[in-house]
């Protein structure tokens, strides 16, 4: 009995280049469908919000404002009564951390009247002014008016840059916050609904910033006396937020 031998057949070196190449083929494909996942659509937003808050501290500035023929009479009659101002400001129970000297100066007063055939002169000093001012932090807003009536009474001759705040502006931001978050979300839905997509998770938030700025009330009450407190309308200061927000966008 003769027997067969069966003759194994080994693919020829063309057929392992093609499959080679087919898997190469799958790898690469399946690399670029992964970084095609990793590189889905996705929207960047910025959102604003804000609160109203009732100030409930506030600052200003007092200067006396003084001039002489020479410096050292004008500075002298400065200081007696800006002296006189601190004292009474202490007595009124304001904190000597909440007191600080701002502006002052001295500087010449000068003659540039024109002599009668028109012709400009040298300038001349006649005398001196001599400015020293206190900025006053009010932890207690309701002791603004009488604050202002007793620096009058008392000798300020230039009361102004009035400027309200909230003292514990974090106690009301998040609120300020949510409503950013909303308001970026809001422009988000709109610009995926635009294009055909939904919004999908949130990949990254992150704030800019809030801004507590105090609400400003200029005024000026230069060598005027006062028979009673002046009214003063605090009204209410905006507090803000902004955020930006990254959603992943779903086809």
């Amino acid at each position: 009995m003769q027997n067969k031998q069966k003759k194994l057949r080994l693919p020829s070196m063309s057929a392992l280049a093609v499959a080679g190449l087919v898997a190469a083929a799958l790898v690469v494909s399946s690399g670029v469908n992964a970084k095609a996942a990793e590189q889905s659509g996705k929207i960047t937003i910025s959102g604003q919000g804000s609160v109203n808050v009732a100030p409930d501290m506030a600052t200003l500035v007092s200067r006396v404002i003084t001039q002489g023929d020479d410096a050292k009479s004008a500075l002298q009659q400065n200081s007696v009564t800006m002296r006189a101002i601190l004292q009474d400001v202490e007595d009124a129970g304001i904190d000597k951390k909440d007191i600080q000297t701002t502006g002052f100066d001295i500087s010449p007063i000068y003659d540039n009247r024109r002599l009668n055939n028109g012709e400009r002169k040298a300038p001349e000093i006649v005398g001196y002014r001599v400015q020293n001012g206190i900025r006053i932090n009010l932890k207690d807003i309701t002791k603004l008016g009488t604050t202002l009536d007793m620096l009058v009474q008392n000798g300020s001759n230039d009361v102004g840059q009035i400027q309200f705040g909230v003292s514990n502006p974090e106690k009301y931001i998040d609120e300020a916050r949510e409503s950013a978050v909303k308001d970026a979300r809001t422009k988000a839905e709109t610009y995926a609904k635009a294009a055909g997509v939904t919004l999908g998770k949130v990949l990254s938030i992150s704030e800019a910033g809030y801004n507590p700025s105090p609400y400003p009330e200029m005024m000026a009450m230069r060598a005027a006396k006062m028979d009673s407190a002046p009214p003063i309308a605090a009204g209410q200061e905006t507090l803000s937020s902004s955020v930006t927000i990254t959603y992943e966008l779903v086809q």
